[in-house]
């Protein structure tokens, strides 16, 4: 019996482990010499305003910048007026569908006294609506206003109870997308 629960636990860790990953993706100019960029600047351009409360928040947003400023600053490039790139983020909260394979059970019971037993067979398909989080980043070059590159990040949204979860989250984030900068 304790093998089971143990192997039970054991599935549930990997699965939830398994969803918080954050999947990331690239698109860039191929050829391209990314080293000549070394300073950046914000777009002006403001992304559209969302009805959705879990996006529409100024701390939210601000964390965002903040991330990306931060990370893109340890990595030895500089905020200045006359940068060589754009910066500018857009986040969004999509809903996706999972559903599975049709599943089949059969089930056995058996009587007690003057009861029969009963054979059943079943079927199941499995639905699940969930919450994805897509963060993406785009780099411009300032004097063409040719996108440069893009990186983009999926992750599961789920509910953050503290600020800190949330500085979490988007950090998180934030890194996995610029981890690819520049193309290798």
């Amino acid at each position: 019996m304790k093998w089971w629960a143990y192997f039970g636990w054991l599935s549930v860790v990997l699965l939830l482990a398994g969803c918080s990953q954050v999947q990331v993706s690239q698109d860039y100019r191929p050829g391209l010499d990314f080293s000549r960029f070394r300073s950046y600047r914000w777009q002006s351009t403001p992304s559209p305003a969302s009805s959705d409360i879990r996006i529409n928040n100024p701390l939210l947003q601000e964390r965002f910048r903040q991330a990306i400023d931060g990370t893109l600053t340890r990595r030895g490039y500089l905020q200045a007026a006359a940068a060589d790139f754009l910066v500018s983020y857009d986040y969004s909260i999509q809903t996706r569908i999972e559903s599975e394979p049709i599943g089949t059970s059969i089930g056995v019971g058996y009587g007690r006294y003057y009861n029969y037993g009963a054979v059943g067979i079943g079927t199941d398909i499995g639905v699940r609506q969930y919450d994805v989080g897509v963060l993406v980043i785009d780099f411009t070059d300032a004097r063409t206003g040719a996108p440069l590159w893009r990186g983009n990040a999926t992750q599961l949204v789920t509910t953050h109870s503290t600020p800190e979860d949330t500085t979490a989250f988007v950090y998180r984030m934030v890194d996995s997308v610029l981890s690819q900068f520049p193309p290798r």
